[in-house]
């Protein structure tokens, strides 16, 4: 092995025990938000016979959590049938599936450095602009979301398969004569093949896999002009094909009638008030990334009370300008933007999704993310091995140092159930979700007195319409040795949701744990006839 080999070689190395060192904590961690319903409660992932419907893709017609990401699927049933339910083999899983997309960042950040002209070939080593760009994707704190979540591990798999192919794209061998380009040797066949099965995998992760096939595009024609056009014709029409037909059959088979899945509205209520927003929650991404003072597990509209839509217009204006003008001295610009922008449209607030605001949609943006610092560390501000290259990126360095504090730190907060949901309601007070998650999270922690004051919270924030707030309050009164108030509480319960007369069938709906099913059959057992 060369010398420059074995230093790239030590370069993965690094980024990936970096990486592995800094998320030690999450590895810890129990199961919080969604994955308790989805590993804990949910059989269907701990089955093997299902095996064969996520591998065909007949789950797509099925009425189960995550039907239409097969691939997600089948990470947690392999995860399942290794480790059952005991949460380290998950986050495990994850945090080395972080490690894999560090290193895929610095290929490609790498790889987009090839073309630069001055020495006739890439830096070397680790004080280099590609090296503090994996660094800033690794260790920054929006990527904890997402990386301690294991329900959320489906972004982590999209940004595994869609810089896959980006690095197996941009790595093909140079452009030959049009006579030898056409030798089977020349790899192109089963680069191509590389990316349409990238393709596939990516989207049947999750819808925002279809931003791959554009990426190739913007690669193909921006970033390598001289390469073979027949290499990136295959690639490009081939992801394509690949995308539109998985969505096809997303859509065409996708069941007429869900008990699992409600129908969620747009943040505002109405278009008109979602697109009024959308504004604001791009602004809210910025500066979560820029500074990551307020980040939530569940982002509540006070959570823009900072950001009225003048400045969060004036924040984006400024933005895009400032980034048209770096890409017309770097096209690499190009690339991030739309890495940027594409893998956002899927989760943006133009259309109905659960939740419009989360730090889990911003794990693939941070890779755009990665490559603007990397153009603003890179020419034309200073020449390589100059003094003013080193200090910039030691200062890189420095902030991203600054930033794994926050990133460790943000780990201690998706620790546990009690210490997200009071994390996240010291943050948003009015978020119903979190006084309630917290209400659950404390009596199961032994601490009945302030879980029931989160849960009259809870009752409180949703105006006392809502039937589960009132059948938690009613649980952990009855508990409190309260019986004639909590049967009262559970009477409003089931008037406000008749469906919590049984809760067998709302655990086979994935919207009550079992602890919590067992608790509420034994009040209602004691409900007068």
């Amino acid at each position: 092995m060369t010398g420059l080999g074995r230093r790239r070689w030590w370069t993965i190395g690094l980024l990936a025990a970096t990486t592995l060192l800094a998320f030690v904590p999450a590895l810890r961690g129990d199961f919080v938000y969604d994955s308790r319903l989805q590993i804990l409660t949910d059989p269907f992932i701990h089955d093997p016979g299902n095996w064969p419907a996520v591998w065909s893709g007949r789950v797509l017609g099925m009425d189960v959590l995550d039907f239409n990401r097969p691939a997600m699927l089948a990470s947690l049933m392999l995860d399942a049938a290794i480790w059952g339910k005991s949460p380290f083999g998950y986050h495990l899983t994850s945090v080395l599936l972080h490690g894999i997309n560090v290193v895929l960042v610095w290929l490609l950040l790498d790889r987009l450095g090839d073309d630069r002209p001055a020495s006739g070939r890439p830096e070397r080593g680790l004080l280099t602009p590609a090296v503090a760009g994996a660094l800033l994707f690794a260790l920054h704190p929006i990527v904890t979301e997402t990386v301690c979540e294991p329900s959320y591990r489906e972004d982590l798999l999209v940004a595994t398969f869609t810089l896959t192919a980006l690095v197996l794209a941009l790595g093909r061998a140079p452009a030959q004569p049009p006579a030898a380009a056409e030798r089977p040797a020349d790899g192109t066949a089963w680069r191509v093949a590389a990316c349409m099965g990238c393709a596939l995998l990516a989207i049947a992760s999750k819808e925002s896999g279809i931003v791959l096939p554009p990426l190739l595009l913007v690669a193909g024609a921006l970033l390598d002009r001289k390469g073979p056009r027949r290499f990136w014709g295959l690639a490009i029409g081939g992801t394509t094909l690949v995308v539109i037909t998985f969505l096809a059959a997303r859509f065409l088979l996708e069941p007429a009638e869900s008990r699992i899945f409600g129908k969620p509205i747009p943040l505002g209520g109405s278009l008109l008030a979602a697109l009024a927003l959308q504004p604001r929650i791009l602004a809210l991404d910025v500066q979560l990334i820029l500074w990551p003072f307020n980040q939530s597990a569940d982002y509540h509209l006070s959570s823009l009370d900072h950001l009225p839509l003048p400045r969060a217009i004036l924040v984006l204006a400024l933005l895009t300008a400032g980034l048209a003008w770096r890409a017309r001295h770097d096209r690499r610009i190009v690339l991030a933007a739309a890495v940027i922008v594409l893998s956002i449209l899927p989760v943006a607030n133009l259309w109905p999704i659960f939740q419009p605001a989360a730090d889990r949609y911003l794990y693939l943006p941070m890779v755009g993310v990665a490559i603007i610092v990397v153009s603003l560390l890179d020419r034309p501000w200073w020449p390589e091995g100059s003094a003013g290259r080193r200090g910039a990126v030691v200062a890189a360095m420095a902030a991203v140092a600054l930033l794994a504090v926050g990133c460790v730190r943000r780990q201690a907060v998706w620790h546990d159930p009690v210490a997200l949901w009071e994390d996240t309601f010291r943050k948003e007070p009015q978020s119903f979700a979190a006084a309630w998650g917290l209400g659950e999270a404390l009596l199961d922690a032994g601490r009945p007195a302030e879980a029931e004051r989160a849960a009259r919270t809870a009752v409180k924030l949703s105006g006392g319409e809502d039937g589960g707030a009132w059948a938690t309050l009613a649980v952990i009164v009855a508990e409190r040795g309260r019986k004639d108030e909590a049967r009262d509480h559970l009477a409003r319960a089931l008037a406000a949701d008749p469906l919590l007369a049984d809760p067998d069938d709302r655990v086979a709906t994935l919207t009550m744990e079992r602890p919590w099913a067992e608790r509420l059959k034994k009040l209602l057992a004691e409900m007068p006839r």
